[in-house]
């Protein structure tokens, strides 16, 4: 037999005969690929994302569960004005396409509202006040007049009734009580005695007879919290009368002994002798 032709034969029959067995192997394998893709990511089974926009969670579980689809929560937000708990946003948005069995990322409204600290308003004008606190998101429910040095001044601010301080926390939405200058007034007031008062307590006291609290002067300054310091001396003294809506300058310490040092000197203050004619109010 002739050597070149049993080559030629049998050795290229059988390489032609592997080559095509191996295309249809790998077209084989390309076809089940691509079928087990389709199958996995369920080509052409998409469904139209609905709009769950304003819901609360369950709600839209129960809407995207009817069209093959299921949710994440990935944020909250506190939006003023949406009710807490709410769906604020989707992804992807609403009429979108989604396919089955894929999760729509939500964004809803914190349960938790937001507080917001009281700007610094005392001693501001009233118009100027009522800008301040509703830039940052907080409403004035009404209006106190009291009779003091400056008119048209803020004076105190009250939340639920109590007096609070700027810096304060509130929550957002919240409403408080201006108390406002009206002028001196016509009444004239005795100084109420402000002595061994912390200064949270003297500030009230001072409010409670219309005078406001004017310079604080500290033995020592202060180095954390205001109220471990008590009032020991004051000007006007205590007694004296005075038109409503003046200023009381006090002198603070933390210190007892000063308290009993200046017995003396408040004896004096809060002294008055009556004369004839002289009437108190």
């Amino acid at each position: 037999m002739d050597f070149k032709k049993f080559w030629k034969e049998s050795f290229s029959g059988f390489v032609i005969k592997n080559i095509l067995l191996a295309i249809l192997v790998f077209v084989a394998l390309v076809w089940i690929t691509l079928m087990c893709i389709d199958f996995y990511t369920h080509h052409g089974e998409a469904e139209i994302v609905p709009d769950v926009r304003g819901l609360y969670v369950e709600e839209a579980g129960n809407q995207l569960a009817k069209k093959g689809l299921n949710y994440k929560i990935i944020d909250s937000v506190y939006v003023r004005g949406k009710k807490s708990g709410v769906i604020i946003e989707q992804v992807p948005p609403p009429q979108s396409t989604l396919k089955k069995n894929r999760p729509v990322y939500l964004i809803i409204n914190s349960t938790q509202v937001q507080k917001v600290p009281l700007p610094e308003i005392i001693d501001v004008s009233y118009r100027q006040a009522v800008a301040m606190l509703n830039a940052v998101g907080l409403e004035v429910a009404s209006v106190q007049y009291r009779s003091s040095e400056f008119k048209d001044l803020v004076i105190d601010v009250k939340y639920n009734g109590s007096s609070i301080l700027p810096g304060t926390k509130i929550p957002e939405s919240s409403s408080v009580v201006l108390v406002v200058g009206s002028g001196y007034g016509e009444g004239i007031s005795a100084v109420p005695s402000l002595k061994g008062l912390t200064l949270e307590e003297a500030k009230q006291n001072a409010l409670t007879k219309s005078f406001v609290i004017g310079s604080i002067n500290y033995d020592v300054p202060p180095n954390g919290n205001e109220n471990d310091y008590f009032v020991y001396r004051q000007l006007p003294r205590a007694g004296e009368s005075m038109p409503a809506g003046s200023r009381i300058d006090v002198w603070a310490t933390t210190s007892t002994s000063k308290l009993v040092d200046s017995d003396d000197e408040n004896t004096e203050e809060t002294t008055v002798q009556p004369q004839d004619d002289e009437v108190f109010f």
